[in-house]
């Protein structure tokens, strides 16, 4: 029962989550940055311009449409459906009201987010046709009865209550395996082979007290002693603020260009990040090393994150309800 409730919930928030996830924070600055879940792609496989606003006298499809992607429409209907069943499931979680003004204003951010997954979905879909990525429905299949178990007759009565069927519900199960395919198409399966950078931090709560530190290591202070005795962070204070090696796209941009911006040896000023104020050192650097487990799923997601964002600033995308 709990493993059903759990895959309701994903899916009903899947693409409102999308859309979070491709304008996400950047990790904590630790040894152990926290992967991102991700659907599972299984046995799938590959097989053989700016963004506008609505225009007047702006061509509407035969069938209605929430907006157009590269002049593929999205369905006003499944966007409809989205709505619908993302409010369900809010409603399920927390108290929520769409007659009251907070809950008027909820329900829009929740809107716009949803179609913003919607147009991201639409980019992967062209990208994975593009490549010739699918996923059959043999493969759906499977990963239903996996999923399901035998839970059927609460999973048929969920359904039922939220205006779906089977039908749609692995329509979306398939659109989410082939993701996770064309995820691992664009990043890869293996763990890559990029420039890192090995590094050591101090975070302190102020500038006055990063100031400070830094005038010690001036004078001459062992960097791992001071990190050691102040260091705020408490993954690696206790290993003399060392954070090991990491790759571009797994720290905050701010320390990322300033790691990487150091030779050997060398110490930075104070960096100032949404965690506070940081000392780095930069220990030594390899042009060419495997990314480590712990940082695949944060290194994955930031690079598709970054293809997805391209498709962005090139796509061609029309909004045809209101959002406002």
């Amino acid at each position: 029962m709990k493993r059903v409730s759990h895959l309701l919930a994903l899916l009903a928030l899947s693409l409102f989550i999308l859309s979070t996830g491709c304008n996400k924070s950047t990790p904590t600055p630790a040894v152990s940055a926290p992967p991102t879940p991700t659907a599972s792609a299984g046995e799938a496989s590959p097989t053989a311009a700016a963004t506008q606003p609505p225009v007047a006298g702006t061509p509407v499809p035969s069938i209605p449409a929430a907006a157009l992607v590269n002049n593929q429409p999205i369905l006003l209907a499944d966007y409809d459906a989205q709505v619908q069943l993302a409010v369900s499931a809010l409603s399920q979680q927390q108290s929520f009201d769409p007659n009251t003004e907070e809950g008027k204003a909820a329900l829009l951010q929740l809107q716009r987010q949803i179609l913003e997954s919607m147009i991201d979905q639409t980019l992967i879909d062209q990208g994975a046709a593009r490549e010739g990525i699918v996923v059959p429905m043999e493969r759906v299949e499977e990963e239903m009865v996996r999923l399901i178990g035998d839970d059927a007759a609460r999973f048929d009565a969920w359904l039922k209550e939220n205006g779906l069927t089977r039908d749609t519900f692995k329509a979306q199960l398939q659109r989410q395996l082939l993701s996770a395919a064309f995820q691992e198409h664009i990043v890869g399966a293996t763990a890559p082979v990029v420039e890192q950078v090995h590094a050591r931090h101090i975070l302190l709560p102020t500038e006055a007290d990063a100031l400070d530190v830094l005038i010690k290591l001036q004078a001459g202070e062992s960097f791992a002693n001071l990190a050691s005795q102040y260091s705020l962070d408490r993954g690696s204070k206790d290993e003399g603020g060392d954070l090991g090696f990491f790759p571009r796209g797994v720290m905050p941009q701010q320390i990322e260009t300033v790691a990487f911006g150091l030779g050997p040896g060398q110490i930075s000023g104070i960096v100032h990040t949404d965690f506070g104020y940081h000392i780095i050192q930069v220990v030594e650097r390899d042009p060419a090393r495997p990314v480590a487990e712990e940082l695949l799923a944060p290194w994955r997601q930031t690079t598709f994150s970054n293809w997805l964002n391209s498709q962005r600033a090139t796509a061609k995308v029309e909004y045809l309800v209101p959002l406002q």
